[in-house]
């Protein structure tokens, strides 16, 4: 049994959930465990922390033209949805922290961001295009995955991102 995202588990049993945990894209697959380690990093990614909170989780490298664009629309998102329990993560997967912060810089971000070199926690939410994000309900599902990042699909974005807030 795959467990949510925010259930309690031990050491051990998150591991072994962890492992287990396979998002092939498709929504509504419950997360496992709630920790996952970017390798190379001293900052762990802890998704319990967010438990009843709306989850837009970001996989982007410095590299990647479409993340240019969706930097500014997450910045936007975070202001717009601030008063709701809505939060924005980016998962970067450059190889070169100073690639990375350079492009942070450039764009301005003020998000939180966890490094991810190896590619740890990609692997565990099977991200093969650049963006990828992964939006996660209240209740710690995946509900939605979006493969890139496109200008004409905000209104879809958006859209997403309002469901999962507007739910109990």
């Amino acid at each position: 049994m795959i467990r949510s995202v925010f259930q309690c588990v031990s050491a051990l049993g998150r591991a072994r959930a962890l492992r287990r945990a396979v998002v092939a894209g498709a929504a509504g697959l419950l997360l496992g465990g709630g920790l996952a380690h970017a390798e190379g990093s001293s900052a762990p990614l802890n998704l319990a922390q967010y438990k009843g909170q709306v989850v837009y989780l970001d996989f982007w490298a410095s590299w990647c033209g479409p993340c240019k664009i969706s930097f500014p629309y997450m910045e936007k998102m975070t202001a717009y949805y601030s008063n709701r329990k809505f939060v924005v993560i980016a998962v970067n997967l450059d190889h070169s922290r100073a690639s990375a912060d350079a492009f942070l810089n450039q764009v301005g971000a003020d998000l939180p961001v966890v490094y991810d070199p190896k590619g740890a926690i990609a692997s565990k939410f099977d991200v093969k295009e650049m963006p990828t994000s992964v939006l996660i309900g209240r209740d710690g599902r995946v509900r939605y995955v979006h493969k890139g990042f496109f200008q004409d699909k905000m209104p879809v974005y958006e859209a997403h991102i309002s469901e999962l807030l507007n739910e109990n």
